[in-house]
């Protein structure tokens, strides 16, 4: 039986895995032909004779036949990127306008070897861009990003893949990054609601065929969307893929409760959960048409995916003070355990967070709170109040 075939000019063997032999042969005469051929015979041949060592020197207890030596795995750093690209680009906040920062580590390190990298190098990257103009905000997210890459080479499930030293050990983030504190109140996200629901029209304008009368066009898809943020406390990437078949109904002491049965492919920390849908939200969903698919869609019948042009409408009538998607899930968080005095075990519990650390980073305190500790009624409501943390 033969184990030798070609593809093309190069020979293959099947014996004892499809693999090429690096046998090519130049031009289709006989005896090039049967050089191949005899030179594939003898690779044949050893590793017949490798194999039946083997197997002798299992029967007889003692150790394997030592096999060649691997090569030295020494990649550039863009090859590390390709193969990690999906574990630190899938987890961010849009990673489409994420891979713009990863650009600028590519641009700097993409072609150097990744054991050439050195601190010094990376602190001399982040102080020319410094010097360039970009903000502290933005040198960090792209060193984060070479921090990532190498601590997924270091978690390597191959150990021969692996890589353990990493250039950005011993560096911290650049001091005096931009914190957003923005905190959208109730009030506040009412007025936003009320205005991408209902639009605003141009004040003193007759309409003409020429002319929209809307300053900002209604949008009720899109404001239903931004209520279940509001109301759930989810990411926005995780909330654009409720679909209706994950709707469940279980009556709790007298209560009906409805609920999304989130499965774990969708949801950040890969753990499958429970949302609640409060009693607004649920009256604002039954009132669309359709029962099958997603919830939440856009007027192409799409899930939502772009919302830029939405956050300008609400800049362009409350400026900076008007707060966007992502201040829905500090607002959840902050309203939930501040004002209404939750749990904050069961408010993390339905926003989806794993740890604490960021969740309570998320409760921003105002005076209002700090003075209500000094209350009148202060020990008739201090069961609640203690489990606020």
């Amino acid at each position: 039986m033969t184990y030798l075939y070609w593809r093309g000019r190069s020979l293959w063997s099947s014996y004892p895995a499809r693999h090429p032999l690096g046998i090519i042969r130049s031009t289709d005469s006989k005896s090039e032909i049967a050089r191949c051929i005899a030179e594939g015979e003898k690779a044949i041949a050893r590793e017949r004779l490798i194999q039946q060592d083997r197997k002798f020197f299992d029967r007889i207890g003692l150790a394997q036949v030592p096999e060649q030596e691997s090569k030295v795995y020494k990649p550039k750093f863009w090859r590390l990127v390709g193969r990690y690209w999906y574990h630190h680009l899938r987890f961010q906040k849009s990673g489409a306008n994420e891979r713009f920062h990863l650009a600028h580590c590519l641009k700097a390190f993409g072609g150097m070897y990744a054991d050439e990298i050195t601190r010094e190098a990376v602190e001399t990257w982040r102080q020319e861009m410094r010097t360039s103009g970009a903000s502290v905000n933005s040198v960090n997210n792209r060193f984060a990003y070479l921090q990532a890459v190498f601590a997924w080479a270091a978690k390597e499930s191959r150990p021969h893949l692996r890589i353990l030293t990493s250039p950005a050990t011993g560096l911290q983030k650049l001091p005096g990054a931009k914190v957003r504190t923005f905190l959208l109140t109730q009030e506040k996200f009412e007025r936003n609601y009320a205005l991408l629901r209902e639009g605003k029209r141009w004040p003193n304008k007759k309409p003409s065929k020429h002319c929209t009368p809307w300053m900002i066009p209604p949008d009720p898809r899109f404001a239903l969307f931004y209520l279940a943020l509001w109301e759930t406390g989810r990411r926005p990437l995780e909330v654009s893929q409720y679909g209706w078949e994950m709707l469940h109904e279980q009556e709790i002491d007298g209560r009906m409760i409805r609920y999304f049965e989130v499965p774990p492919g969708i949801t950040k920390t890969d753990d499958a959960g429970r949302v609640v849908i409060s009693a607004r939200l649920w009256q604002e969903m039954t009132r669309q048409a359709w029962r099958t698919g997603l919830v939440f869609l856009n007027a192409e019948g799409q899930r939502w995916k772009h919302w830029s042009r939405h956050k300008r409408k609400l800049e362009r009538v409350y400026g900076q003070d008007a707060g966007w998607i992502r201040d829905c899930r500090r607002g959840f968080i902050t309203r939930k355990c501040e004002v209404e005095g939750r749990d904050p075990y069961h408010v993390r519990m339905q926003s989806g967070h794993r740890t604490d650390s960021i969740f309570r980073r998320y409760r921003i305190g105002q005076l209002s709170n700090q003075a209500a500790i000094f209350a009148e009624d202060f020990f008739t409501r201090s069961s609640q109040l203690a489990k606020t943390g």
